[in-house]
């Protein structure tokens, strides 16, 4: 169980692994729901024992697992019951497997001095409409803007992970939120019941602010709930763990004010724009901030062992990489139980997401020691357009090279990056 270093190539390159990687099964493949008057998508899905919950900006889809046409659609504003007036954007949402609900958060400005959170639930495990939502706002911000919201869950509370910046766009702090999940049955509880705990202004063990707060969504049930950060100032070999537990006599949330280090063993550092086949645009593969996060018992390290695992875009030697960890956020000290990095011959990956093939269905309890994860990779060198691709570790082996799941059918570009040269905005956000 030592911490190792592994190296998984996406889109060709020499196997890591020894053994034939399994092959990607061909299935329901089918468009999803498009904004093309807002940029980045920042898009977002969760899925849950019967529903598939689709958020871009600005707009929602909910599907049934066994179709490919929305049971309905519409506008984010219609999804989160707030004035068209208001401006939504970068959504987030989750399935707990706890509450058999999904949950959602995203901005939500009024106005330059009335900046808000939009944060609901779905009614049951099954939501067809956006009438079939518990919808409720967070104020308090004012003039400051709590950008990025990251959204995740303990067994009691939901967690939003925000960075909190000045009408100047100056960051100032990070908070996390933590809102008590509702009791069983479809009625909508008051605002008051959801009794919301505040944390801010984050920091390090030597009192340094934090970044981007992101809370893990928890696979499997657990009383005590985890974020992780990164650190403020880069170059860095470190991240930062908080806890978000329950007081046993209020039942408020007790979040952490102070992180625990978890010590790298090299130093990560922002990476540079990506290049793609066919434009002279490059994409922006963002500040190493971390995007996502997923908490589950994986079977190889313990019966009840729980593995944290997140990822985020790194620099490597003038390209982008993407740092993926696994983390044992339990102990007093929390440890690195792996990491791999993720190329791509002389191009760039970015935008990742991580998750264990963990399953919790009601009482089926399955798997968790084989790890997905999914990137975007270009080059200009290679004239390869943005793409997708999956690799994967079967049962604690080493990750296997990298398979492209869809292929670009061009460059990209949009209205905000229409100039040579010009750097694009692909997305914040990957689930």
């Amino acid at each position: 169980l030592e911490p190792k270093t592994e190296e998984l190539v996406l889109f060709g390159g020499a196997e890591v692994a020894a053994s034939t990687p399994p092959s990607i099964v061909g299935g329901r493949s089918f468009q999803g729901q498009l904004d093309a008057t807002f940029t980045p998508s920042d898009s977002a899905g969760a899925i849950g024992t019967t529903r598939y919950v689709q958020l871009v900006n600005r707009r929602f889809a909910i599907y049934s697992r066994t179709s490919a046409t929305p049971l309905s659609s519409g506008t984010l504003n219609a999804f989160a019951g707030v004035s068209s007036t208001v401006k939504v954007f970068r959504p987030q949402v989750i399935w707990d497997p706890t509450t058999a609900r999904f949950y959602y958060v995203m901005n939500a400005t009024v106005s330059a001095t009335n900046q808000r959170l939009a944060y609901g639930f779905s009614k049951t495990a099954t939501p067809t409409t956006a009438a079939d939502w518990c919808k409720y706002v967070i104020g308090g911000y004012g003039s400051l803007f709590p950008d990025f919201p990251r959204l995740g869950d303990t067994q009691h509370f939901a967690v939003v992970g925000v960075n909190v910046y000045n009408s100047t766009s100056v960051f100032q702090r990070a908070d996390v939120l933590a809102i008590r999940k509702p009791p069983a049955g479809s009625t909508c509880p008051t605002a008051a019941s959801l009794q919301v705990t505040a944390r801010q202004n984050l920091k390090d063990t030597s009192g340094n602010r934090i970044f981007s707060p992101t809370p893990a969504n928890q696979i499997d049930t657990a009383s005590d709930g985890y974020i992780v950060a990164r650190n403020l100032s880069l170059p860095s070999n470190r991240l930062w763990i908080f806890k978000v537990t329950r007081n046993a006599t209020t039942g408020a949330a007790v979040i952490d004010a102070v992180g625990k280090a978890l010590t790298l063993p090299f130093t990560t550092s922002i990476p540079p724009d990506a290049t793609q086949g066919g434009l002279t645009q490059k994409i922006d593969t963002g500040d190493t901030r971390l995007t996502q996060a997923v908490l589950a018992i994986n079977p190889l390290r313990g019966a009840t062992a729980f593995s944290l695992w997140t990822q985020q875009t790194v620099a490597n030697n003038g390209t982008s990489a993407v740092r993926a960890y696994e983390i044992n956020p339990v102990s007093t000290t929390p440890t690195l139980r792996r990491t791999e990095i993720i190329t791509t011959p002389l191009g760039f990956v970015y935008n990742a997401a991580i998750s264990s093939d963990r399953r919790v269905d009601g009482a089926t309890k399955a798997f968790g020691g084989s790890v997905v994860i999914a990137a975007n990779a270009s080059s200009a060198f290679l004239n390869i357009p943005p793409g997708i691709g999956m690799g994967s570790s079967v049962n604690g082996s080493k990750f296997y090279s990298g398979a492209l799941v869809k292929a670009a059918i061009g460059p990209y570009r949009d209205f905000t990056c229409k100039t040579a040269g010009s750097i694009c905005r692909w997305g914040d956000s990957s689930s």
